[in-house]
């Protein structure tokens, strides 16, 4: 089980970070947008596959370390964390300007990839204390 959760904080960081990644480069990247659009299709689609993808396995990871740490914090923050980058990738996406948008997205995904950082930590710390 250990195992398993670590690798689910491992692969939520991942996608954390091709997150924060897609968000900061993306203003290089508007000059290339149709290529970019040929290739992966719009950006609004990008954010919903995104979202698809980092919200299960983020719910799976911090969950299952939950119950073997316990600490509400940790899965409180990455709860909260979730709750923004849905907010943004959804509603945002469309009512909010791009600076706006990526002012939200960048803290939250910031956010989680810290939330499973400390749930990594958190459930190394309770394996150890419990062997």
């Amino acid at each position: 089980m250990t195992v398993i959760i670590r690798n689910l904080d491992r692969f939520a960081i991942a996608l954390s970070g091709v997150c924060l990644v897609h968000c900061l480069l993306l203003p290089f990247a508007i000059a290339l947008m149709p290529l970019l659009a040929v290739a992966i299709g719009s950006d609004e689609h990008l954010h919903e596959l995104m979202l698809w993808v980092v919200l299960p396995v983020s719910l799976a990871g911090l969950s299952l370390g939950w119950r073997r740490h316990r600490r509400s914090d940790v899965l409180a923050l990455g709860l909260a964390a979730m709750a923004v980058l849905a907010f943004a990738g959804t509603w945002g996406h469309a009512n909010l300007s791009q600076l706006s948008e990526v002012a939200l997205t960048v803290p939250g995904s910031l956010a989680l990839a810290v939330a499973h950082l400390l749930n990594y930590r958190e459930v190394r710390l309770a394996s150890a204390a419990a062997s």
